[in-house]
């Protein structure tokens, strides 16, 4: 197994090189967006059967857990950590931890998604209202 992760995911802008920003995993700092977390989100939000080569990937977090209870969170860490397992084999071992949490006096609840690879703690927050992830953080 390699220990040293190497993934770069480039952006449609540029730095003030003219060279293509990049997204890599070799600078995480908290709060800023790194490829692992990029790619775990598209694993989150794609839909099983868009890709025909692969149809069992994707976990489709907006339309199977947007309105979950608590018990159904067991199914999102335990698919979510097989999917990287099986798609994302660079982030093994891995584990994944969801849990919710209620946010001020409006009800609103969101699904906190905390997820260990290779070292690092990835937490995101899913807001279950707006369909977004936020507060990318990674701790090492």
């Amino acid at each position: 197994m390699n220990d040293v992760v190497n993934i770069k995911d480039y952006e449609l802008g540029l730095d003030d090189l003219g060279q293509p920003n990049v997204i890599d995993m070799s600078i995480i700092r908290p709060g800023k967006m790194n490829s692992a977390v990029l790619l775990i989100a598209r694993l989150l939000y794609l839909k099983k059967g868009t890709y025909a080569d692969q149809p069992e990937m994707g976990i489709d977090i907006i339309n199977r857990y947007r309105f979950s209870f608590e018990e159904e969170l067991t199914s999102l860490s335990r698919e979510l950590q097989n999917q990287i397992t099986q798609y994302l084999p660079e982030f093994t071992p891995v584990t994944v931890k969801c849990d919710f949490i209620q946010s001020d006096d409006s009800g609103k609840s969101n699904i906190t998604i905390s997820i260990s690879a290779n070292g690092v703690t990835y937490t995101m927050i899913y807001d279950t209202i707006d369909n977004t992830l936020d507060g990318i953080k990674g701790s090492w």
